[in-house]
């Protein structure tokens, strides 16, 4: 039989995971400070003792061990990898990286949005990354200002009615 199809471990258990891939623009992924401070603290407890390996079997910790050891590469190739972009005075009332933006759709339902890296995005917890179709298209309106965003269940209109950089 192949060894392809063959479930033998190759002893290597030296994984080297590859931080994400740049920006199309080849520039280094933005990240706004509450990011990165995150994704620092991210680290540190990765790095630190394993609290929730207690009572788990021994192939059970040697798994979690690695998945450990593996986030902790990651999250250390992303740190170096990424620029942290300050919130900048003159940006007021324009929406640019890191600012909280208040949308309004065509039902009248509001969201409330930051802008930030591909690192940090989350949408359910608001944080939208920077690449995404509704934030290029937010890029540079001001309050008043509508975008037509194409999805896929069909385009939604937005009209942007509030922007601010203060951290929440």
């Amino acid at each position: 039989m192949s060894k392809a199809f063959t479930k033998e471990d190759s002893g290597g258990d030296d994984v080297v995971v590859p931080p994400r891939p740049r920006s199309e623009s080849g520039e280094k992924r933005y990240i706004t400070p509450e990011g990165y401070r995150a994704l620092q603290e991210e680290l540190v407890a990765t790095q630190g003792p394993d609290v929730g390996a207690e009572g788990l079997t021994p192939m059970e910790a040697d798994a979690r061990r690695k998945e450990r050891e593996r986030r902790a590469q990651q999250l250390a190739a992303t740190l170096e990898e990424v620029r942290v972009v300050e919130a900048d005075a003159s940006q007021a009332g324009r929406v640019f990286f890191g600012a909280w933006v208040e949308l309004e759709d065509e039902d009248g339902a509001r969201t409330r949005y930051r802008i930030v890296g591909p690192d940090e995005a989350d949408v359910k917890s608001g944080r939208l990354s920077v690449e995404s179709p509704l934030a290029r298209a937010l890029l540079g309106k001001e309050v008043g200002e509508t975008v037509l965003v194409e999805r896929p269940r069909g385009s939604v209109e937005y009209t942007v009615e509030a922007v601010d950089y203060t951290a929440r």
